[in-house]
């Protein structure tokens, strides 16, 4: 005779029904922090051999099987530079036009994203970066300091050895390819000197 459902939940093994949904949650977790640890090539050891070293460069058009990280929008265009601050500062700039769409990312060697800007409406967004080592943040006199007048906003100190910058521009035609182009080889990266 077939036990009615208070019978069958009265003699449930509660304590392995609790557990498996907490076993699975912490199984989830642990897969999700390990995965960047697992993958065979990440994203800056894909670029970092194509990518001059403190120096930005312009990409060609994402199409499928020629794109150089997967899931690049075929709709944007891209600047990069790969990075090497442990020798000294580097200095990254650029004015991200007054549209939507444009944006300015340093993402680390280990692919965290440790700063990001993205274009205003209206106005052009003029970014100003130093990347210095973790344990050097010292950028040297303001202009003030030396008696000249400051003429553009302070670059922004970010603690970073190694990475990518990355400058994203929308790309809404052909007749707007040569401002893209433009906006985009205007975006610098270089070591800086003292």
């Amino acid at each position: 005779m077939p036990l009615k459902l208070g019978e069958r939940l009265k003699n449930a093994n509660w304590t392995l029904i609790l557990a498996a949904p907490v076993a699975a949650g912490i199984l989830h977790i642990c897969a999700t922090l390990a995965a960047p640890h697992l993958t065979a090539a990440s994203a800056y050891s894909r670029l970092a051999p194509a990518l001059p070293l403190n120096k930005m460069e312009v990409l060609g058009d994402a199409k499928p099987g020629t794109e150089p990280l997967p899931f690049l929008s075929p709709a944007a265009r891209y600047a990069m530079c790969r990075f090497d601050a442990s020798a000294g500062p580097v200095t990254v700039s650029a004015t991200l036009p007054p549209e939507p769409g444009w944006m300015l990312s340093v993402i680390s060697a280990q692919g965290d994203n440790v700063y990001a800007a993205a274009s205003s409406a209206g106005r052009s967004t003029p970014i100003s970066i130093a990347l210095v080592p973790s344990e050097d943040h010292f950028l040297g006199m303001t202009p003030e300091a030396r008696g000249i007048a400051r003429n553009m906003q302070p670059p922004v100190p970010v603690a970073i050895k190694h990475g990518i910058v990355v400058v994203r521009g929308p790309d809404n035609g052909l007749a707007y390819r040569s401002a893209l182009d433009a906006g985009l080889k205007h975006a610098s990266c270089s070591a800086r000197a003292f």
